[in-house]
């Protein structure tokens, strides 16, 4: 019976791993993977749209409403980053509870 009742409970650490593994490391991973991609790309665009109005305004002929809008797409693109980066902190917390679960599973 002792054999039993300790692949029992091999076969359950290991559902727990399973479990943790896919509920929450992969996930968190996945997340920050693709919230990076995403910060990159609306950061690159940021840096353009900054460019863009600081010519803008470098020039002197635009009007106040083709500044205004310029200045207001820099802000959408503030936005994006923002949310990206945002979303990334939450992916990086889940994976860490996940990692954290597996670290503290009782071997028995």
């Amino acid at each position: 019976m002792p054999a039993l009742s300790s692949y029992i409970r091999k076969k359950d650490m290991n559902t727990r791993i399973a479990i943790l593994l896919i509920t929450l490391v992969f996930p968190g991973l996945a997340v920050v993977g693709i919230s990076l991609y995403w910060f990159n790309l609306d950061y690159a665009a940021l840096i353009k749209a900054e460019k863009y109005v600081e010519k803008l305004v470098e020039e002197g002929k635009a009007s106040d409403r083709q500044l205004d809008y310029a200045y207001h797409r820099t802000f959408i693109h503030r936005i994006n980053v923002f949310a990206d980066g945002t979303w990334g902190l939450l992916g990086g917390a889940i994976a860490a509870l996940g990692i954290h679960g597996l670290v503290t599973i009782r071997k028995n």
